[in-house]
């Protein structure tokens, strides 16, 4: 999902497309985004998990998981990177014939 950097095959429909380019990247970075906020949300989870399935369990590990409020962050660059490939994808659909 890197197409700054790497060299990737053109679908014929966007091939056929004019001036996409650059929202292809866009698109591409977008991808890239949602999913590492994706997998940071993803972490927390795993982590929670972990903590209840492990063999002890401390009121300060639940308490610290409990305040971790990055998570929240997370859950908020997802959103947001979410909606922004939504509406670049819009422009994209528009684009192709």
């Amino acid at each position: 999902m890197d197409r700054a950097t790497r060299s990737y095959p053109e679908s014929e429909t966007l091939s056929h497309a004019r001036g996409v380019e650059n929202l292809v990247l866009f698109i591409d970075d977008d991808l890239r985004e949602t999913g590492m906020a994706l997998g940071n949300v993803e972490n927390y989870l795993v982590g929670v998990l972990q903590m209840l399935e492990g063999p002890r369990m401390s009121r300060e590990d639940v308490h610290a998981l409990a305040a971790d409020t990055q998570v929240l962050d997370h859950v908020d660059m997802l959103v947001e990177t979410l909606e922004t490939l939504r509406r670049r994808l819009a422009r994209l659909a528009a684009s192709l014939r």
